[in-house]
C-alpha cells in the first residue's frame, strides 16, 4: 500500500551507533515498534560493521568518546536485509563531507532492494551553518522517497540553532533531532546524563522559536542525556515528540524496555500528549 505522507515516528528511537550490532537487541526486547539503527553510512566507506566505540575517558556524568566509525552502503544493505525479513523498520543515519556525498548514500540505499525497509533517515549536520543545512537537506530530500521521514541532526549548543532548524525544514526535513553531545575536538564528543540540561535548553529554544514564528516548527527528537525513564518524560514535557537513546545503551541495553514502558499510551490510547504511544508500530498502515 502506498503511504500518504510520512508516518509518525515512534516515541523512542535508537541513535545510530547506540549499539554495535542492532540485531543483538532482539535478545533483550520485542522490536516490533522499534526502528533499528543502521549506520552511520558514509560515501566511500567499505566497512560492514561500525565496530566498538572508542572511549577515551570517563567523568562525572558522562564520557569522552570518538565518533562511531562509518560503514558503507553494502554494510547498510546487509543489515537492512535482516530488518526486512523480520518485518521491522530501519532508521538510516548518514553523514558526509559534501552535500553530494549525503545524497549519493541515500539514493544508493533507496534504489536497492533492501531500501524499502528504511522508515526514517537522519542526516548529521551538527556544526554546519544554515546555508549548508539548507543545501544538504534539499539534496537528500530529492534523493529520498516523498513519504520518507527525514530528520536533521543539529547541535543543541549551536548559537544559530533556530536558524539552522528553519533551514532544515525549508530544505525538506520533517523533524529535528536536538543533540546534546558536546564537541571535544575533531571526531570526539562528550556524552552522558550531564548533557540532558543542554538538550532540554535546545528543546525550549526551538519550541519558543516556533511560538514566536521564527521557524515553522516540526517534531523534535531529544537526543542527549536520556539515561532514565524520568529523563525521557522530562524531554517529552519540554516539547519533544520522541526521545533517542544513544550511549546509555552502551552500559545498559535493557534501558530500552524501561523507557518504552515509561512512554506507553494511556488506556484510552490517546497519542496526542507526552506519555503515550500507539498500540501498533506507527509506520504500519492497516
Amino acid at each position: 500500500m502506498t503511504r500518504r505522507g510520512p508516518a509518525p515516528l515512534p516515541r523512542v528511537l535508537l541513535g545510530v551507533g547506540a549499539v554495535t550490532d542492532p540485531r543483538a537487541l532482539a535478545r533483550f526486547d520485542d522490536l516490533q515498534d522499534v526502528l533499528l539503527p543502521v549506520g552511520p553510512v558514509e560515501a566511500g566507506s567499505r566497512r560492514r560493521r561500525p565496530g566498538r566505540p572508542v572511549v577515551h575517558g570517563l567523568g562525572v556524568g558522562g564520557l569522552d568518546h570518538e565518533d562511531v566509525r562509518a560503514i558503507g552502503v553494502d554494510g547498510a544493505r546487509e543489515l537492512l536485509a535482516w530488518v526486512a525479513t523480520r518485518g521491522l523498520g530501519g532508521f538510516l543515519g548518514v553523514r558526509g563531507a559534501t552535500t553530494g556525498d549525503l545524497a549519493a548514500v541515500v539514493d544508493r540505499v533507496h534504489r536497492s532492494v533492501e531500501g524499502d525497509a528504511v522508515r526514517a533517515v537522519e542526516v548529521d549536520l551538527r556544526g554546519a551553518d544554515e546555508q549548508t543545512v539548507l543545501r544538504s537537506m534539499s539534496r537528500v530530500r530529492e534523493a529520498a522517497p516523498r513519504d520518507q521521514q527525514l530528520l536533521a541532526r543539529l547541535a543543541a549548543a549551536d548559537p544559530d540553532l533556530v536558524s539552522c532548524a528553519r533551514s532544515a525544514v525549508a530544505g525538506g526535513a520533517t523533524g529535528v533531532v536536538v543533540s546534546g553531545q558536546v564537541p571535544l575536538g575533531a571526531g570526539r564528543w562528550w556524552s552522558g546524563p550531564s548533557t540532558a540540561a543542554l538538550c532540554l535548553a535546545g528543546l525550549r529554544l526551538l519550541t519558543t522559536g516556533a511560538t514566536e514564528q521564527r521557524w515553522p516548527g516540526a517534531p523534535l527528537v531529544a537526543a542527549g542525556g536520556v539515561h532514565s525513564a524520568a529523563a525521557a518524560r522530562a524531554a517529552l514535557a519540554e516539547g519533544a515528540s520522541s526521545v533517542q537513546l544513544g550511549t546509555a545503551l552502551w552500559a545498559d541495553p535493557t534501558l530500552l524496555a524501561a523507557v518504552r514502558e515509561a512512554v506507553r499510551p494511556s488506556p484510552a490510547g490517546d497519542t496526542s500528549r507526552p506519555g503515550t504511544r500507539p498500540s501498533d508500530p506507527p509506520w504500519r498502515t492497516p
